[in-house]
């Protein structure tokens, strides 16, 4: 029956830590795809076959059946009351940026911007800047956080529309799926945008447009707690709460450096038949099945649930669905292995319109 397919999916999903919205994304397309016979599992015998359809019903009469059980499930799942945020102004804000190991400095004298013995976190000098006057600050963050810088002025590229453009909601961590609400440490702007906080402890990642109106930050930026003309930059959460950089985002800085130099490279040759201009391919990820596999182990408790978080990250890395699998069957002890593994990587490779 379709309506006990869809309840023991969704609760199994749900179970594992998913939201109710995403536990029905899945279980509606592992339905679709029994129903068009693209999904396959295990008999008595052991044997992979395609797996029969719970009921005798054509695809969108089931689909519909699908739609209204998920509905009566969800209701069930009424949605969460947001956490609740400190949020600090002014010298307070100031204050945790210090306690947090950022040094800072008077934000007026340009010359010491990217020298790091320039700033300070002595509280006697901030106190007599501030006794003096000064409102504003700069914050050095090369070696502890890195910042990505979601612009939202008006008249100019809305960087939040731009950064979903990038980055589809349902493969995000759940930091980033509701920014910025969602994220646990941000600075909110004058302008109505925000500085997301990252803890970042490597090497320079050396770019920083990411799309019209996303910004990376590594080295310095305006402080929390600092005021101008037309308003201060409110710090909300914990700085120690901010999340370690991920792996999807400095993916997407190699891929806006590789796209860099390729145009760069593509102005300084002189134009010649098409084939020239073929895009240079991507060569190898940075980031190892190892590092995601560390991910989606912090991330999850469940094996499925891993698998699915493994094999979304392991696409955006642009590794193959036969690569993804081999590893995911070579770590028994992070994923298990029963016998939907292989449907679980290839529905997350096929939902993401990978090749499978």
């Amino acid at each position: 029956m379709i309506i006990a397919f869809i309840t023991e999916k969704m609760n199994h999903y749900i179970a594992g830590g998913m939201k109710p919205e995403n536990a029905a994304q899945y279980a509606r397309r592992e339905l679709a795809a029994i129903y068009e016979g693209d999904h396959y599992s295990r008999d008595a015998s052991g044997t992979l076959r395609v797996t029969p359809p719970p009921e005798s019903l054509d695809l969108k009469t089931a689909m519909e059946k699908a739609d209204a059980a998920i509905a009566g499930i969800i209701r069930q799942y009424p949605a969460p009351a947001g956490k609740p945020r400190n949020i600090y102004r002014s010298s307070d804000a100031i204050k945790r940026a210090i306690a947090a190991g950022i040094s800072i400095k008077d934000f007026y004298i340009k010359s010491g911007d990217n020298d790091p013995t320039a700033y300070t976190t002595d509280l006697q000098k901030i106190k007599a800047l501030w006794d003096a006057g000064q409102r504003r600050f700069k914050a050095y963050l090369r070696g502890k956080y890195l910042v990505i810088d979601i612009d939202r002025k008006p008249g100019k590229p809305d960087g939040l529309k731009a950064f979903y453009r990038m980055f589809p909601k349902e493969t995000l961590p759940s930091e980033l799926q509701c920014l910025p609400e969602s994220f646990p440490c941000y600075t909110q702007t004058p302008s109505n945008g925000f500085h997301l906080f990252f803890k970042y402890e490597g090497p320079e990642l050396k770019t920083r447009e990411l799309a019209p109106g996303v910004e990376l930050i590594e080295t310095q930026i305006t402080c929390p707690g600092s005021r101008k003309e037309n308003g201060e930059y409110i710090l909300h959460g914990e700085l120690d709460k901010a999340p370690p950089l991920f792996s999807l985002i400095i993916d997407a800085v190699e891929e806006a450096k590789r796209k860099k130099e390729q145009a760069k490279a593509e102005r300084s040759k002189p134009r010649a038949k098409a084939a020239a201009d073929r895009p240079v391919q991507y060569k190898k990820p940075r980031i190892t099945l190892d590092d995601l596999a560390d991910e989606a182990t912090a991330a999850h408790a469940g094996n499925h649930d891993r698998q699915v978080s493994f094999a979304g990250r392991a696409f955006r890395c642009k590794y193959s669905v036969a690569e993804t699998m081999a590893y995911v069957k070579s770590r028994a002890d992070i994923f298990g292995n029963d016998s939907d593994t292989n449907n679980t990587i290839l529905s997350v490779f096929r939902d993401n319109g990978g090749c499978v």
